[in-house]
């Protein structure tokens, strides 16, 4: 080997042993770098938990989040907003609420009963290290998330949306109709409801009427004195014209409810009733022009007035009535109420404020309704025991009034009343009771006349007071026995 060769073998063999020393460096870098990235993922992996959440209500849809414990709370609420987009509409992160338990997957009656505010609510600032300290359990539900109240799924939405979609559907279904099948039951007494075929665009209010009458001979249906007051799921209505009552039914028929009560009510005010409506009312007679011999005969008791203080009383009701005579002529209707209030003043204070006279007094019964010219009431029991009506000239429509007056007083647990129809010259007595089945019967009395200024007119007033009299003991000792009773 030549020198040249020795130096060029000895060149190349340096040039080796070097290389292999960096070489070496080399891959002793490598294996320190893929050493420590592996500590790293390895870290890195221990510290990923993965939490199963369900929405609270939703105890059978459980979906898996998997985080870094050292992230926040927040950063779990926007994992979870992603995770449930399609759910979660228009909801933002920071809405959410979100709670720890830890219940095991199949518990599900602990998932439905669960009261969330026994649990701890996760704080958004929060690292989720500090709420899982160690891993997760497995097979276990570990957060529940719980939305705003006023926010629904997009699932409920749709759901909402169907179930909207379908109403509006049927009621369209049901408007596109014109004729219907009412079920309805007629007040009072009825209880067992009667099918009623109506067109709603052109039934009338008579229509219903003659429907009502045909199936049960209603004889307030039979002439114009009943009106109909209507009730559904315990909302009243009173229709007082055929527009009214159709859109009332088409009413009934946006809310499908097919069932009713008709209520028929005959009470209207005491100054619109007249006597052949009231004769026929109380079935005293069907002539369209009766007279007042169509009530049976009152035979009015009386009682003299001869005692010391009677007498007294008279003395000062005659100087009363002088005065007036003197003073107010007897002319219309309110002069002569002047005249009949002394009569019943003189009466109150002879049974020494065992009654009491109240003007106007409003009444309402079954049939009428209204104020009175005077009321008569027993003071221990507030009854009205007497009602007074004073006319200028029709009697008849004052005893058809009075009829009706006393009646209506008689609505409570009384069973008899009594009336007085006058235009302070002319009296009349009318009683009003009720039988066995509580229906109404009258009795009218002849009348007893006073002429003021005549010479007898002492006896007259006398009389009349007797009369009044009478009828107050009488009503006294009934409301005794029905007390006892």
């Amino acid at each position: 080997m030549t020198y040249i060769e020795f130096l060029c073998h000895t060149c190349i063999q340096g040039y080796e042993q070097c290389l292999s020393r960096h070489e070496k460096d080399s891959v002793k870098r490598k294996f320190e770098e893929e050493k420590e990235n592996l500590s790293l993922q390895s870290k890195k992996s221990r510290s990923t938990i993965t939490l199963f959440c369900i929405v609270q209500g939703n105890v059978n849809n459980a979906f898996a989040i998997n985080i870094n414990k050292n992230k926040t709370i927040s950063e779990l609420k926007s994992l979870i907003q992603k995770e449930k987009y399609n759910d979660f509409t228009g909801i933002d992160p920071d809405q959410l609420k979100l709670w720890q338990v830890e219940i095991p997957d199949e518990h599900y009656d602990k998932l439905v009963n669960l009261q969330l505010h026994k649990n701890k609510e996760l704080l958004a600032t929060k690292k989720i290290s500090k709420y899982f300290i160690k891993d997760p359990v497995d097979e276990h539900i570990h957060i529940i998330v719980s939305l705003p109240e006023t926010t629904k799924t997009r699932q409920e939405l749709e759901l909402t949306e169907l179930e909207l979609i379908n109403k509006v559907a049927e009621l369209q279904k049901l408007l596109k109709k014109s004729i219907y099948e009412f079920n309805i039951i007629v007040n009072p007494k009825r209880t067992k409801a009667s099918k009623w075929i109506a067109n709603i665009e052109q039934v009338t209010l008579k229509d219903l009427k003659e429907f009502i009458f045909a199936l049960y001979q209603s004889p307030e249906l039979q002439k114009d004195v009943a009106t109909l007051a209507f009730s559904c799921n315990d909302e009243k209505y009173s229709p007082k014209s055929d527009l009214e009552f159709q859109n009332m039914l088409q009413l009934f028929v946006s809310k499908n409810s097919l069932k009713f009560t008709v209520f028929i009510e005959t009470s209207i005010s005491f100054s619109s009733w007249t006597f052949p409506r009231v004769c026929w009312l109380y079935k005293l007679s069907e002539d369209s022009d009766p007279s007042l011999s169509v009530f049976s005969l009152f035979n009015c008791g009386f009682i003299d007035l001869n005692d010391e203080k009677s007498q007294v009383i008279i003395k000062h009701l005659m100087t009363d009535l002088n005065f007036c005579f003197k003073a107010i002529p007897i002319g219309n209707e309110a002069s002569k109420s002047q005249y009949v209030c002394s009569y019943l003043v003189a009466i109150a204070n002879l049974f020494e404020d065992k009654f009491k006279i109240c003007p106007e007094k409003n009444v309402s019964g079954l049939n009428g309704h209204g104020p009175v010219d005077f009321a008569l009431i027993q003071v221990q029991t507030s009854r009205i025991i007497g009602i007074t009506e004073v006319k200028d000239k029709d009697f008849q429509q004052g005893v058809a009034q009075n009829a009706v007056q006393c009646e209506s007083a008689l609505s409570s647990s009384k069973k008899k009343v009594f009336g007085i129809i006058t235009d302070s010259e002319k009296w009349f007595f009318l009683e009003c009771s009720l039988d066995n089945e509580r229906k109404p019967k009258f009795k009218l009395s002849k009348p007893v006349v006073i002429i003021y200024g005549d010479e007898d007119m002492e006896n007259r007033v006398k009389k009349v007071l007797g009369h009044i009299a009478w009828l107050l003991e009488e009503a006294q000792k009934l409301n005794e026995l029905e007390d006892k009773n």
